[in-house]
């Protein structure tokens, strides 16, 4: 049958991408580099200062669980059934070397009339001789770009292969990334037509100027450019990678809002490889979101790897969980553009027939 076909190819190309996930897991030797070096002088036109401990204690909020997820003597522990007032939050453990050379920069987008702000990391071994990979993180829903960078494990890996990670504002904590509209901005932010932007429009125009800012102040690897975003930045996650396909190496949206509806959305997909990673017991953004997107993405054989966590939550297991950060740093180092062709096509592999329909469903297999 057609379907059973486009199921067995679905199936193999994720089979192959899982393949090469392990491989590079066990294959590539984990190289630390020096992690107690200073942080490195701004270049022209960033406003940076180095992150200090009591920053980071601060953006942490009030705990209410220990780092490792177990309860606080004497605080009763959050319900993760229970949506956002069910979340769980730790301290902010003692910074890392790598987490000390972050910098809280600023920088003006002229299209707000305002200082953006946004959190950097460089690592010890950036060379400006050498072209090196960038990963653009894009927050959550109410978190900051200081938050969103201090994921446990973040710098530690960027540090430990050699990547430049931005963590941009995206006009502000809740404006979404382009995804939607959402009310006019503040006065000053007129389009080139004379209009008032959406404060949704900013967010889509601070988050690539903030990379166009990057591109022009480093020597950065344009075959090697990654976006990942968690919650609402999963959603922005999709919808800046679709709508910038030609920027991008590879995407991660974690545990995103929105995602893919439809097979003709996931269309744009095919030609860039995907991890899509979700807690299966999400009370916020359920898991039946990435399931979904994840269908439409095998439907049109869009190369993706689907990593769904057993009794995770929305935002703590990705948050606290360097390990499960390690699996995105490890994904994002396999591919490039150059080393991506996309969608298969009868031409590129003649004779084999062209795959149509949906794949079968479970109980058919």
């Amino acid at each position: 049958m057609k379907s059973e076909g486009i199921g067995r190819d679905a199936r193999h190309r994720t089979s192959r991408l899982c393949a090469f996930v392990a491989l590079i897991y066990v294959a590539v030797p984990l190289v630390t580099h020096a992690q107690g070096r200073r942080a490195p002088d701004p270049a022209p036109g960033q406003h940076c200062t180095p992150l200090t401990e009591a920053s980071a204690i601060a953006s942490a909020g009030t705990p209410n669980v220990k780092h490792d997820g177990s309860p606080l003597p004497g605080i009763k522990p959050p319900d993760i059934a229970r949506g956002f007032a069910g979340i769980p939050r730790s301290a902010q453990p003692p910074l890392t070397g790598s987490q000390r050379r972050i910098l809280e920069c600023t920088y003006h987008l002229a299209d707000a009339n305002a200082d953006m702000p946004y959190a950097l990391f460089v690592p010890s071994t950036y060379d400006p001789k050498t072209p090196t990979p960038v990963v653009v993180d894009l927050h959550g829903y109410n978190i900051t770009p200081l938050q969103q960078i201090l994921f446990d494990g973040t710098t530690d890996l960027a540090e430990r292969y050699g990547v430049i990670v931005l963590a941009p504002m995206g006009y502000s904590v809740t404006a979404g990334w382009g995804m939607r509209f959402g009310p006019l901005a503040a006065a000053g932010s007129v389009t080139p037509e004379g209009s008032r932007y959406s404060v949704g429009e900013l967010s889509e125009l601070d988050a690539m100027a903030a990379l166009k800012l990057i591109r022009e102040r480093y020597t950065v690897d344009s075959d090697r450019i990654y976006l990942m975003g968690h919650s609402m930045g999963g959603g922005g996650t999709y919808y800046l990678g679709a709508k910038y396909k030609d920027v991008w190496a590879a995407l991660a949206p974690i545990s995103a809002l929105g995602g893919v509806p439809d097979t003709a959305a996931a269309e744009p997909y095919k030609s860039m490889p995907i991890l899509v990673m979700h807690g299966d017991k999400d009370s916020i953004l359920p898991v039946g979101i990435s399931r979904r997107s994840v269908w439409a993405l095998q439907t049109v054989g869009a190369p993706h790897v689907y990593l769904e966590v057993p009794g995770a939550d929305h935002e703590f297991w990705i948050r606290r969980g360097a390990a499960n950060m390690e699996k995105v740093f490890l994904f994002f180092r396999m591919v490039s553009k150059k080393m991506t062709v996309g969608y298969i096509t009868t031409e590129m592999a003649p004779g084999m027939p062209a795959p149509s329909g949906p794949p079968p469903s479970p109980a058919s297999r």
